[in-house]
């Protein structure tokens, strides 16, 4: 009996608690949705009186002495108007975030000893806060927290004048290298309004600062400040910047930069002479194909590999050239063109066009044969059991036979 007893509490006790269990499951389930409906009638009452604020260019009383839920409420509505509205409608809801006390909310947010508080008041500043949020945010680039650091810094991009351009380039300066390249990436945003900080960081710098900027002007297509980065190419004692100021001059693209470009590309360091081949291949002068034909026979794999890229860029000419490196006597230099021919599609280009009449068809045929003189016929021999083309087919299979016979 007395087994039979605890039997029974313990079911009433196991009942009861699953009865326990269902009431507080159900309780929750109502108060988060009695809390949904609360936040949706009150995103509902704002958005109402948001459309009435900007149709009527009056501040709809609803907005005004909002407490900080709907003040973040409204901030949220806001970003997501200012990414359809533009011009004077966009001006009116900046004005309106100001009338409501939302920006002067963030200003004294930007106070708050809470870290997130801050970097919540950092971002939305960015879209509301105008000329007078640059030097608040601004303080926050030294902010030892890295993430509020990165907060601060897109909201400064957002604003993009030229207060925030100088403010990002200062702290290219930066120990931390995370920082340096979210400032770079910020600087970039900013456009060309940036240039004239850049410009400066890029003389007056430190050395990586320096070579965030001359990345950056080159990203930005800077015309105006190739002088400058010409002179960065004969900074001996600083290979790195160098390089990316050859690589930002390919960017920018212009004929004129060509010999310094050439002179470099006798430079002791291997990553400028690198970087010199991806820029001569960027501008495309056909000039340049002797030295890049000597850059394909470089000591160092990356420069063989950006010359036979540039060459490969370069249309006929360029193609010839390659073909022609196919006969030379580095083995290295010949696996890396017929590499480089296969993966452009050049080489499957060519065999469409074995039986091509004149200039066309000689040429192809010429590429094919120094491939299988350099002894890349694998890509060919898979190209001779998979060309749907039965004519191209035999047209290799010809042309293969024809050069290993000669």
């Amino acid at each position: 009996m007395q087994e039979l007893g605890f039997i029974l509490w313990a079911v009433t006790v196991m009942a009861a608690l699953n009865v326990m269990m269902i009431a507080v499951t159900l309780g929750v389930k109502a108060a988060r949705g009695l809390r949904r409906r609360r936040i949706k009638a009150r995103i509902e009452r704002l958005e109402a009186a948001l459309d009435y604020s900007l149709l009527s260019g009056e501040v709809h009383p609803a907005l005004r002495h909002l407490g900080n839920r709907d003040l973040d409420l409204l901030a949220i509505m806001m970003v997501e108007y200012l990414s359809l509205l533009r011009g004077a409608e966009r001006d009116r809801l900046v004005r309106l975030a100001k009338e409501t006390g939302l920006v002067r909310a963030y200003f004294d947010e930007l106070r708050s000893p809470g870290r997130w508080r801050k970097a919540r008041a950092a971002e939305n500043l960015g879209y509301f806060g105008g000329p007078e949020a640059v030097a608040p945010l601004a303080s926050l680039l030294a902010h030892r927290d890295e993430t509020l650091r990165a907060v601060a810094a897109r909201a400064l991009a957002r604003i993009g004048t030229l207060e925030t351009a100088e403010a990002l380039a200062q702290t290219l300066n930066d120990p931390s290298e995370l920082t340096r390249l979210r400032m770079a990436e910020n600087l970039e945003r900013i456009g060309p309004l940036a240039v004239g900080s850049l410009s400066e960081t890029l003389e007056h710098g430190n050395p990586p600062a320096r070579v965030l900027a001359a990345r950056v002007l080159g990203n930005l297509r800077a015309f105006e400040i190739r002088p400058a980065l010409r002179e960065a190419l004969l900074v001996e004692s600083f290979p790195d910047l160098r390089a990316q100021a050859a690589f930002a001059l390919g960017k920018i693209a212009n004929p004129d930069d060509i010999p310094a470009l050439l002179e470099a590309s006798a430079d002791v360091a291997w990553p400028v002479r690198a970087q010199v081949a991806n820029a001569l291949g960027a501008i495309g002068d056909v000039s340049t194909i002797p030295i890049l034909q000597k850059l394909t026979v470089d000591r160092e794999w990356w420069v063989r590999l950006n010359a036979s890229r540039a060459l490969a860029n370069m249309g006929p000419a360029g193609e010839k050239a390659l073909a022609r490196l196919l006969e030379g006597e580095d083995r290295y230099t010949r696996d890396r063109t017929a590499a480089t021919l296969e993966e452009r599609g050049i080489t499957r280009r060519a065999v469409g066009e074995l039986d091509a009449p004149g200039e066309k068809g000689e040429g192809a045929r010429a590429m094919i044969r120094a491939m299988v003189r350099a002894g890349a016929v694998s890509y060919l021999e898979r190209l001779v059991r998979t060309l749907p083309d039965e004519g191209a087919r035999d047209a290799l299979r010809r042309t293969m036979r024809e050069a290993r016979e000669s």
